[in-house]
């Protein structure tokens, strides 16, 4: 096939380059034979006469009988490496050629220019006018490695590098990280690049390099992704296919997404070497490509999706070229038995759902050991086979899906973290939440779109409720809710911590289904992770720092081992009180039932913690549980992302999460979570979580010393009530029609939801059926019921014929004694003062004002008054921040979250930093936050003095303990 005019003028614009640049300075072996020495010296120390000639041999016998069939035979010539289960016994995955039996070596003239520009461009811009090596690059990474010791022999390959380690240097010595190994890669180059042209060197290079799924050579990954010979591709084909050896793992079939970007990096990479204009690049990027996804059969694979990571996971650590043609032994963490089932479990259940026409296609499960992170099963989708559902795309660990409600444990742990108790009162009313400037207001609802009233923190999320569960993320802060749901194995939500908003906490972030089992493990394990240090270039601040585990031990042919898990590394992410906390609430299945029912699929033939998630379009469903034993994560959906029919958690993944977890125990014994040292257990009210009081249903209750309950519950009050009016009873109201009656009240927030409940509130008139109407003898003030302390001036009247009158006070509704409040007095008096009353010895409780008016006829007048005196001041405290707490700029605000308390009624609570007031509450919770966005920047960063000041009814104030909290950048 002739050279076309323009392939021609490439070559000829190459040639004269690489003389002008012979020209420039020294010549091209003077620089190789220093960069050689240079090893040498590196590797050996002082390069002695004895070490010149020991290398002078060594090239010697490096390039005799150096010849083209020697590098196509040795492309021929390699193992296949085979992936076991983790006996060794079951063979998944055996790395093998696809086109062993059709193989045909392309000449260079009938591979497209575009292809090898593109490779070129990608791989070695230099490669038609260096001498078979990059001076440059080498140095460079000599110098890197000079940096660090040493300890990281970095490549800086260039084309002919790439062909001699694939086909003349031995398939165990290719990724040995020595000198050795790379001087003597080096020297073949050189030697390759004097005896054969660049042509040559380029299509062996062509046709032996791997493009992955088992492809060889560049006809090979032709026909395997397009369907179409070598000659036949476009520029953007050629673009798509130049960019894989770098990343085999990253090809058009496992990652198109990735694909497609690399594809063009590659088109800028010819754009900057001048082998396409702009224009056509822009043309190739919005060219679409068809990608050939025929399954190949004759190709056994078990597990595939499994198989098919580990094959990425070898390939991370060892090379694709190791991988692919090494003869490696791989034996995998994989339990066959576990892993048949899982599979089997998934295709049933996701089959059942279709006949019922909830337009379910697809589900994933990852089954991982807590104690070791080990990936015990693995199902990326119901079958890897089934293009209709783009079944070789592994939603297990590809796939970026919303977690629903699953996600819900990271916001309560982290609130639990910050030291408010399992037993916290949150009202599912409601509710409208500020998500502060520039984020419209968020009123989340239910899954049965219903209320709920009053659920502590235990119920809220045994039962799944979302409004509990946005008040706690707003309590907790979603920055702190993100580091945590980060330390703990979430590799996602990395869009910046002010992107997401409260609808975090109900899955409104894409996550992958083996980092949530992964962190779920962790609650398994009382907060220990366990598992295999991330690479070093994966490694981010502030994410988990190890991975789950899908390999045991590999080996070389030989036998040697290459790697081996024999410990699992552990580290501790949570405090192991709050893990436990989070197990006993997700193995509560009591407090469960109100929400799912008794007898329910979550519900095991042994304790086990679980929780479930569905977004509210049904595009997504989850469950996720454990025992100590193992960690069972499930998804269930459609890969296009296209919404079920009312498919909820309970109905989607929780009976494949059900069967795979009985089967998996089937033969374990039962293992108790253990609860760590450092929890109490209490006794409180069941629907406050406060100390009971004389009329609470009670529970026990599980706490971090510091944080039990203080005060006594104040939900469940006894009123006296005239029976027949349904009022308050008062001192006219006959003792035959007051009766004692118990009310759940409510805070003003919730009275919609009661009314709506039908549970009744105390009702807020005084009986008048007896009452005296106001007149010539009457106490004005204090009004019926008003708090009072101190000097209390009493105004009322004692008019007309008046021979004297009298002030008394007696104890309770209807006293039994009268005690005077100063003397009697001969003058009339119209809405004045009648008297000041000092309540200094006075304990705190109710009364009675009495005023007694004699009339010169001898008659007797009387007008009743009850009060309730309080001198006991509200109790109040800041619970958070904690002392010394540290915040950054990106944290946006702090909340100070107080608990207040008082005898009788509280007024208001004040909220101050460092001096000046920033808030007032006057209904509960008592909580306000500071936001940095209000404070200039020179006067935010730095510490800053937090304290409230708490008024009851009676007008006693109290002020709390005073916390530092710093901001920094």
């Amino acid at each position: 096939m002739a050279l076309q005019n323009s392939e021609l003028g490439w070559l000829l614009e190459r040639r004269r380059r690489r003389r002008a640049r012979s020209r420039q300075g020294t010549h091209g072996w003077v620089r190789l034979a220093l960069v050689a020495a240079i090893f040498m010296t590196t590797a050996f120390g002082v390069l002695t006469a004895a070490g010149v000639a020991g290398a002078a041999a060594l090239y010697a016998g490096l390039i005799r009988d150096l010849d083209p069939s020697r590098i196509e035979a040795s492309a021929r010539a390699f193992e296949t490496t085979k992936i076991y289960d983790r006996t060794g016994r079951v063979l998944l995955y055996e790395v093998i050629d696809p086109t062993w039996g059709d193989r045909t070596w392309v000449p260079l003239d009938q591979i497209p220019l575009s292809l090898r520009q593109a490779t070129i461009a990608i791989e070695d811009r230099s490669f038609y006018e260096n001498p078979g090596i990059n001076p440059r690059g080498l140095l460079r990474a000599l110098w890197i490695n000079l940096r660090t010791g040493g300890e990281v022999v970095q490549g800086g390959s260039s084309i002919t590098q790439q062909l001699v380690k694939n086909t003349l240097i031995d398939p165990q010595e290719r990724y040995q990280r020595s000198y050795v190994r790379k001087v003597k890669e080096i020297l073949l180059a050189l030697e390759i690049s004097r005896r054969y042209s660049k042509n040559q060197i380029l299509e062996f290079y062509l046709n032996t390099n791997f493009y992955g799924n088992l492809a060889y050579g560049v006809e090979a990954a032709a026909q395997i992704y397009f369907g179409k010979h070598v000659w036949e591709l476009n520029l953007a084909e050629s673009a798509m296919l130049a960019a894989i050896p770098q990343f085999p793992s990253l090809n058009p079939i496992d990652a198109p997404q990735e694909a497609k970007r690399r594809q063009e990096l590659v088109l800028d990479a010819m754009v900057k070497e001048g082998y396409i204009t702009p224009e056509e690049a822009a043309a190739a990027k919005a060219q679409p490509i068809q990608i050939r996804r025929k399954p190949t059969e004759r190709f056994d694979i078990k597990a595939p999706h499994f198989s098919i990571y580990v094959r990425r996971w070898l390939e991370e650590r060892f090379g694709p070229d190791l991988v692919n043609r090494g003869g490696l032994r791989v034996y995998t963490t994989l339990d066959w038995n576990l892993q048949q089932y899982a599979e089997e479990a998934v295709r049933r259940h996701v089959e059942k759902l279709k006949s019922e026409n909830r337009n379910v296609t697809n589900g994933a499960l990852v089954a991982i050991r807590p104690k070791t992170g080990e990936i015990l099963a693995m199902v990326g989708s119901v079958d890897y086979w089934d293009e209709s559902i783009d079944g070789r795309f592994n939603v297990a660990v590809d796939g970026l899906r919303q977690p629903g409600s699953s996600f819900k444990p990271f916001t309560y742990a982290t609130l639990l973290s910050q030291g408010v108790p399992a037993s916290h009162l949150f009202w599912d009313v409601p509710k409208t939440f500020d998500q502060g400037p520039g984020m419209p207001p968020y009123a989340p609802e239910n899954y049965d779109r219903k209320f709920h009233g009053p659920q502590r923190m235990r119920l809220a999320l045994a039962r799944s409720y979302n409004i509990p569960a946005v008040e706690a993320l707003q309590m907790a802060g979603i920055a702190n809710v993100i580091r945590l749901a980060h330390r703990m194995g979430i590799t996602t939500l990395d869009k910046g911590l002010d992107y997401y908003g409260l609808a975090l906490t109900l899955g409104g972030g894409e996550v992958r289904l083996i980092d949530m089992v992964y962190a779920f493990s962790v609650f398994a394990n009382n907060g220990l992770m366990a598992g295999a240090p991330v690479p070093e270039e994966r490694r981010r601040p502030g994410y988990r720092e190890l991975d789950p585990v899908p390999v045991l031990r590999v080996e070389t042919p030989d036998g040697q081992i290459l790697w081996e898990y024999r410990q699992p590394e552990v580290q501790a992410i949570l405090d192991p009180r709050v893990a436990y906390l989070i197990t006993s609430i997700l193995s509560d299945n009591a407090a469960r039932w109100e929400a799912f029912g008794r007898g329910n699929v979550l519900e095991l033939s042994r304790p086990a913690a679980v929780k479930t998630g569905t977004t509210n379009d049904f595009r997504d469903n989850w469950t996720i549980g454990y025992t100590p034993q193992l960690a069972v994560g499930v998804w269930v959906g459609n890969t296009d992302n296209s919404p079920m029919r009312n498919v909820s958690g309970i109905a989607g993944a929780a009976p494949i999460w059900h069967d795979v977890m009985e089967y998996a125990h089937r033969d374990l014994p039962v293992e108790p979570f253990q609860r760590p040292p450092g929890l109490i257990e209490k006794t409180i009210c069941a629907v406050s979580g406060k100390l009971p009081g004389p009329y609470c249903p009670t529970v026990r209750e599980l706490f971090i010393p510091g944080t039990e309950p203080q005060e006594a519950c104040d939900l469940h009050q006894a009123f006296l009530i005239n029976r027949e009016t349904g009022k308050l009873a008062t001192a006219s109201t006959p003792p035959d029609k007051i009766e004692e009656k118990v009310f759940l009240v409510v805070p003003p927030e919730a009275l919609g939801w009661a009314r709506e409940a039908g549970i009744p509130q105390p009702p807020t008139e005084y009986d008048t059926q007896f009452a005296q109407p106001v007149g010539d003898v009457a106490i004005l003030n204090p009004a019926p019921y008003a708090y009072v302390r101190g000097i209390v001036p009493l105004i009322g009247n004692a008019r007309g014929d008046v021979a004297f009158y009298r002030v008394a006070v007696g104890a309770g509704l209807n006293p039994t004694a009268w005690i005077p409040i100063g003397p009697e007095h001969g003058n009339p008096v119209d809405n004045g003062l009648l008297e000041n009353w000092d309540t200094t010895g006075f304990a705190d409780g109710l009364y009675t004002l009495q005023l007694t008016v004699v009339r010169h006829d001898g008659s007797v007048h009387t007008a009743v008054v009850p009060v309730t005196v309080d001198h006991t001041p509200p109790s109040v405290r800041v619970v958070y921040p904690r002392e010394g707490e540290r915040y950054s700029l990106a944290d946006e605000w702090i909340s100070v979250n107080t608990e207040v308390s008082d005898n009788y009624a509280m007024d208001r609570v004040e909220f101050y930093v460092d001096g000046q007031p920033f808030a007032v509450r006057d209904v509960p919770p008592f909580n306000a936050k500071w936001y940095f966005r209000q404070v200039e920047r020179d006067r935010l960063l730095g510490c800053h003095e937090f304290w409230v000041k708490a008024y009851d009814k009676a007008g006693n104030e109290a002020e709390s303990n005073h916390v530092r909290a710093c901001v920094g950048r």
